[in-house]
């Protein structure tokens, strides 16, 4: 697994596990490997190697700092993919939550830095699109299924759209209950969600980890399932 900042000697280990894809049961070469550490203040701290440059030829590094609300104060991602055309081909990003404010410093496809600022209201869902964050997301989503939810998501690829969008929706996400996924002879149980346009559903364990991931769109299926799964203690 590929990282930002190597595991420090204070940090914890906590969890771990690798998402593989695959397409009408075929495997893509792609993956998304992760570990959770635990810092002595009790905050977390999650990085995050997605790897799909055999694939798409994308390669995303991520680091997430997690403070004891379980809240995301702090992302930071590295981006490159040299064969998306008119598109973002590098970014190097820092994300930084400050009272209602969301603090963004970046640089894309090599110009200088940029800052910017974000109104964020202290409710909002901050969104990171990939999966290993997912789970408290959709979670949280379908939780809040009365009313507006304001939720903030970091775009990496389009430049029309970096850093990010923040939008004003009504969930999306409705919970179908509770189920068992089997991973080989392991059984982990899990709740249902389904997004309302019926195409992904995703099986999320009691630790807001997407343990399987499936989306039916024009007769094709894509499936994500976690691997070499090391779940956190209870």
């Amino acid at each position: 697994m590929r990282y930002l900042h190597p595991v420090q000697a204070h940090e914890r280990f906590l969890a771990s596990g690798t998402y593989r894809f695959s397409k009408n049961g075929e495997p893509l070469a792609k993956s998304e490997s992760w570990a959770m550490h635990a810092r002595p203040d009790g905050e977390r701290f999650v990085r995050v190697d997605a790897d799909a440059r055999g694939a798409e030829g994308k390669s995303i590094l991520a680091e997430a700092l997690y403070d004891t609300d379980n809240t995301i104060v702090r992302f930071d991602i590295r981006y490159e993919n040299d064969r998306f055309e008119g598109g973002i081909k590098t970014l190097r990003a820092t994300y930084q939550r400050a009272s209602e404010r969301l603090q963004i410093g970046y640089s894309m496809n090599g110009d200088e830095r940029t800052y910017t600022e974000v109104a964020l209201p202290a409710d909002a869902i901050i969104d990171i699109p990939m999966l290993v964050f997912r789970g408290g997301t959709i979670r949280a989503l379908a939780e809040r299924s009365n009313g507006d939810i304001y939720v903030y998501v970091p775009m990496f690829e389009y430049a029309q759209l970096c850093p990010g969008v923040l939008r004003q929706v009504i969930s999306p996400v409705e919970r179908l209950g509770d189920d068992t996924v089997f991973l080989g002879n392991r059984a982990i149980a899990a709740s249902s969600f389904r997004y309302r346009d019926k195409a992904v559903t995703y099986w999320i364990d009691q630790h807001d980890l997407i343990v399987k991931r499936l989306n039916s769109f024009k007769q094709q299926e894509i499936a994500v399932e976690i691997s070499n799964y090391a779940a956190p203690p209870n």
